[in-house]
């Protein structure tokens, strides 16, 4: 049986929370940075990660309130939170420029475009569709527990066409990066309960001017979009690549949101898209 390399579980302390990140190694090479989104963890990045591991270096975070991240005691679940996060993150990191690839990565991209060598945006635009509220009642109607692991992951393939179409190691593993077992043997969930709540009561968090600041990347920018997406229109994803300086279309078929990033026609672009050398000052 071959084994499957693994990350390094790490921690940074950040705008007075402890947040998690999965560092997989190759320090010297270019920095590769990926941000998961509202339903997600660290983990979600692994199958990528185990791609590109031996020609960059790969960290991938838990946002706050998530994964194994601190919850915010305040309930600051905003993007300008998690902007400020990712900020201090990589500054803590020494990564001066670098890669980012993810679903939040538009915001932090309009506020620092100069610190950006490469950037991935993942089924997502800086206008809300339906699926955003989708997603939001399935988490906040989601059980809060479940008797076994087995069971919770048949929960998330029934939820998830995604998660359903993976393999059952993958499913395994991603599902460890957002569920839990309590001392009495139930499986819970990873996240702030008060962050479900409050995007329930309140919506989606707000997102902050978004067109504008795509016009500010100027680095290569990809922008993938699955054709079964209820988060992203094919209208929506054509006008970002426009507003983008140097913006690319990725068009994943049969896939809603959000593509996994291994699909072969995300590899595909990301094999000629990433750089082979970049530096890290």
């Amino acid at each position: 049986m071959t084994t499957l390399p693994q990350p390094t579980s790490r921690t940074l302390d950040v705008n007075g929370l402890s947040l998690h990140y999965l560092d997989w190694g190759n320090p010297g090479a270019p920095p590769v940075v990926c941000v998961h989104g509202y339903t997600s963890s660290a983990q979600a990045f692994n199958a990528l990660a185990r791609r590109l591991l031996e020609r960059y270096h790969v960290v991938a975070l838990d946002v706050r309130g998530h994964g194994e991240s601190a919850w915010s005691k305040s309930g600051a679940y905003q993007y300008g939170d998690q902007v400020d996060d990712l900020a201090a993150a990589v500054d803590k990191l020494g990564l001066g420029h670098f890669a980012l690839i993810g679903i939040i990565a538009m915001a932090y991209a309009g506020a620092y475009p100069e610190r950006l060598t490469h950037l991935v945006i993942n089924d997502i635009g800086p206008d809300v569709e339906t699926g955003s509220q989708r997603i939001t009642q399935m988490v906040g109607s989601r059980p809060d527990e479940f008797a076994t692991l087995e069971d919770a992951m048949a929960y998330r393939r029934q939820m998830s066409p995604i998660v359903a179409g993976r393999s059952l190691d993958d499913q395994h593993e991603l599902a460890l990066g957002v569920l839990r077992q309590r001392p009495d043997g139930q499986w819970i969930w990873k996240m702030d309960p008060a962050y479900i709540r409050q995007r329930v009561e309140r919506g989606a968090p707000q997102r902050p001017a978004l067109w504008p600041a795509l016009a500010r990347v100027t680095c290569p920018t990809l922008v993938v979009w699955g054709t079964d997406s209820d988060v992203i229109s094919e209208a929506q994803a054509q006008r970002m690549v426009q507003a983008l300086p140097r913006g690319e279309l990725v068009v994943v078929p049969g896939v809603g949101h959000a593509p996994t990033l291994v699909e072969p026609a995300v590899l595909t672009a990301l094999e000629r898209f990433l750089p082979i050398t970049a530096s890290r000052a």
